[in-house]
């Protein structure tokens, strides 16, 4: 009985010592967090949807340094039927039907407990937006405008410099490859509605300063809703907006100039994993 009573105090003493040790233990300066999203069918009518995207933190006392990579894609079977001589013969084709994919780092640094710099670069490419290549580059300040328990709004804006490929090669003018500058604003906001679960909308603005016209918006609304501290659940939904969108040339005689969409949408469901 005593050796089952001292036994039991030695464990309790080492629980305490290892809670407090764990307590003691310096907070690792790095997060990754990774998103996943497939949906496949088989049978009948064939397809892969599938999302992923990892963001990357390192944190100092005062700054802080982001890796964000995005890829989604698409791959779709069409099936067409055709009677030779009373025997059916069945075609499948595969085929990409959307695919987008993006870098990007951003360095930031806090001035004041609430107001920062930063400097940043991106990478963006889309062939069904009639984008080849989209390189950014840009610096500028921002403001912590509410910082509480539940809420958090950052906002920043800068200058940048971008150089765009459309897809194709000129002529005509309009596949010509641009490089101007622009300045960019950016609004972050993030609600926690409970331990479990939180709202963010991120929303973008880029302008083109040689064509005032030439102004693009992203607009990112996400739920998130944790089953453990390493897994969640997350959907959001994306809109892209360009008022000036790329072009393509339809061959022909003469050629004609297709304008793509001006505004995008993207609806996604992703298991999100905390490294």
């Amino acid at each position: 009985m005593h050796k089952a009573i001292l036994m039991a105090c030695g464990l309790a003493l080492a629980s305490l010592g290892g809670a407090a040790f764990a307590q003691d233990a310096p907070k690792r300066p790095w997060t990754d967090v990774a998103e996943f999203g497939l949906v496949m069918t088989t049978g009948n009518s064939e397809g892969t949807n599938f999302s992923l995207s990892n963001k990357f933190k390192y944190t100092w006392t005062n700054a802080e340094l982001t890796f964000d990579a995005v890829a989604l894609r698409t791959e779709t079977t069409t099936r067409a039927l055709t009677n030779v001589g009373g025997v059916v013969v069945v075609t499948d084709t595969e085929a990409v039907t959307a695919a987008s994919y993006a870098l990007g780092t951003k360095y930031r640094r806090n001035i004041t407990e609430r107001f920062f710099w930063y400097v940043g670069t991106s990478w963006y490419q889309n062939f069904f937006a009639g984008i080849d290549d989209r390189f950014i580059v840009g610096a500028g300040v921002g403001y912590t405008f509410v910082k509480s328990e539940r809420h958090t709004l950052k906002g920043d804006i800068g200058a940048t410099f971008t150089r765009e490929d459309p897809l194709g090669d000129p002529p005509p003018v309009e596949l010509e490859t641009e490089n101007f500058a622009g300045v960019s604003g950016a609004l972050n906001y993030e609600f926690r509605i409970n331990e479990k679960a939180k709202l963010t909308e991120d929303l973008m603005m880029f302008e083109n300063l040689d064509d005032t016209d030439d102004w693009r918006i992203n607009s990112i609304t996400a739920l998130t809703a944790s089953f453990t501290d390493k897994l969640a659940l997350k959907v959001s939904y994306t809109v892209l907006h360009s008022n000036q969108p790329p072009v393509r040339v339809v061959p022909g005689t003469p050629d004609a100039l297709y304008t793509f969409e001006e505004t995008d949408t993207i609806l996604t469901a992703a298991l999100v994993v905390n490294f």
